[in-house]
């Protein structure tokens, strides 16, 4: 009886034998991020627009108040009555300042303007527990910033890990599901692709990162990806081009490696619009190659083994009873 062991690829069976190997699609967090990060933008954006708003409107009542003034500055300058200065010099300066029209004005815009910038200041520190608050130096100070290290800290461990278990005897022993008996060979398509989903799964899992991935061969690959995979294979190493705004959906946070394996030309593609990617992304790529290709060609040596030292067995068996039979005969 043969005891096959399934693959542990994907959910549903994906073709590698056509040229296109795996099939890129979108995770919900990838999404989800995108939401986050443009409703940021958004929220910058009405906030710079409510500030243009209340200058063009001050700016407008201004000249809408002065338009007399352009008109007849003769008949803007009449004084009609002098100020009570039996009141006091404060008191007359202050009446003057609160009847003139465009000093209303300018206070009014003033006023919304402060109104304004306490409003999108304090929004945002509603749904956070704050630590300090100081009201005259204006000094505030969050509780989330050390999380956000240990985030990052975090993050870092999980790739450090994930680099490690490449070379772990658990991944020797998945590995070698992917050896294909009725071939005599090794999957190592499919190996990548395994290793590739498991590298953005654990970002999903661990940091809520959207990372999505593809593994193209070179004739197959979209027109998009040929200048990074040029420049991957001139320089024999993965290539890392990270965009310069935040968001932006013409261009992405990419990883290309491109590669030989026996006779074919490879292209890996990690990338994403969220996640910016380092040098530990590039080394990811770079070891999970070498260090798959290697333990898949020890796999194959050790089967090939195995399976020669069976047929010889096998032979050795056969002959043995081949002469058991003949003794019989001939007694």
């Amino acid at each position: 009886m043969s005891n096959k062991k399934k693959r542990p690829f994907l959910s549903k069976k994906i073709p590698i034998k056509e040229l296109v190997v795996m099939k890129i699609w979108f995770r919900l967090k990838e999404s989800i991020n995108l939401f986050r990060l443009l409703a940021k933008k958004g929220y910058i954006c009405l906030y710079q627009l409510g500030i243009m708003v209340i200058a063009l409107w001050t700016l407008a009542s201004l000249a809408i108040t002065y338009r007399k003034v352009f008109l007849n500055p003769f008949e803007a300058l009449t004084v009609n009555e002098m100020p009570a200065m039996d009141q006091g010099w404060f008191v007359a300066m202050m009446t003057n300042i609160v009847s003139s029209e465009a000093n209303r004005i300018v206070g009014k815009g003033l006023l919304f303007l402060l109104i304004w910038i306490l409003l999108f200041l304090f929004i945002p520190l509603a749904t956070r527990s704050l630590k300090r608050f100081r009201l005259f130096q204006f000094e505030l100070e969050l509780e989330d910033s050390n999380e956000a290290e240990e985030s990052d800290n975090l993050n870092m461990e999980e790739r450090f890990r994930l680099l490690g278990d490449l070379y772990s005897d658990h991944s020797k022993g998945t590995l070698f599901l992917f050896y294909q008996e009725d071939a005599g060979r090794a999957d190592y398509e499919g190996a990548i692709a395994y290793f590739l989903e498991k590298y953005a799964a654990e970002g999903f899992k661990k940091q809520g990162v959207g990372i999505n991935w593809a593994l193209y061969e070179w004739a197959a690959l979209p027109d998009e990806w040929m200048r990074l995979a040029q420049i991957s294979a001139e320089k024999g190493k993965p290539y890392m081009e990270n965009q310069e705004s935040t968001v932006n959906f013409k261009k992405k946070n990419i990883v290309v490696y491109t590669y030989h394996h026996l006779d074919k030309l490879l292209v890996s593609i990690l990338w994403s619009y969220t996640c910016r990617f380092d040098i530990m992304d590039q080394q990811y790529l770079y070891i999970l190659h070498h260090s798959a290709a290697a333990q898949l060609e020890n796999i194959e040596y050790v089967c090939w083994i195995e399976r020669l030292v069976s047929q010889e067995a096998m032979n050795e068996c056969a002959y043995v009873n081949t002469e058991g039979v003949d003794l019989q005969v001939g007694g």
